[in-house]
């Protein structure tokens, strides 16, 4: 029993890559699995909407500084103008991807740094949102903490939607600060964008809670609006996570 308790007293703390945009740089440990689910609201303009109504990604620490992870999402669009209405729902493309450690962080020198490969299998989903090319997101992520309560994080990366005619290099960049409100309770901040090779340049901020109802179990709100005129309007977002033990 003592034993059990003292397990249980060291476990480290659940890092989710929800519901911040930006990814965090913490690795699964060996044989750790985490789901990280959840649904966003997005309103693209005063005719478009965009429904994520379920967004899972599974994570699995393969090896040591090496993590599995696969996506599914189920979509909804929704268009509605000058008469011509356009309902679409169904499942997105399916994503493949990992994450490597690549250095851990050191206290008032540098930051934890991890790289994240993440792939679309073409023609995986729903006609209305597949692709017919090999989509991608490829970014450096940091995390670095500034004390017991604060701590920022920040990625730069580049994507490919793998959408025909659309599969040009997208840049992207997040920068969010994060904040420890109690032992179960956080919240974050975030700008973060999208600068693409071809169109105009997206900028967007966020931000949201955690709630930790367990160690094993996190809830999540998050909400965020455009910066820019081809941003969309707003986006709101619940979720959860479960750490299996």
């Amino acid at each position: 029993m003592l034993s059990g308790m003292l397990i249980a007293q060291e476990k480290d703390p659940m890092v989710t890559d929800r519901p911040s945009q930006a990814e965090s740089a913490s690795v699964m440990p060996i044989r750790g699995f985490q789901i990280e689910s959840g649904f966003a609201f997005q309103k693209v303009s005063s005719d478009i909407d965009f429904v994520t109504f379920n967004s899972t990604l599974l994570r699995y620490g393969l090896v040591k500084n090496i993590e599995l992870r696969l996506g599914v999402q189920y979509l909804g669009f929704y268009y509605s103008m000058d008469g011509l209405d356009i309902d679409e729902t169904g499942f997105g493309p399916l994503t493949l991807g990992g994450k490597f450690l690549l250095l851990e962080e050191s206290e008032g020198n540098h930051p934890q740094l991890a790289l994240l490969s993440t792939f679309s299998v073409p023609k995986s989903g729903a006609s209305a949102f597949e692709h017919e090319n090999l989509g991608a997101d490829i970014r450096l992520n940091a995390d670095y903490s500034i004390n017991d309560a604060m701590s920022l994080g920040g990625n730069l990366g580049v994507t490919w939607s793998g959408v025909e005619g659309q599969d040009y290099a997208v840049w992207m960049y997040a920068a969010v600060i994060g904040l420890t409100l109690s032992d179960k309770l956080g919240a974050y901040a975030e700008l973060y964008g999208y600068l693409p090779g071809e169109g105009k340049n997206d900028h967007r901020w966020d931000g949201g809670l955690t709630y930790a109802v367990t160690e094993d179990l996190q809830l999540d709100f998050s909400t965020g609006i455009g910066l820019s005129k081809v941003s969309p309007d707003f986006f709101i977002s619940l979720g959860l996570s479960i750490r299996m033990p």
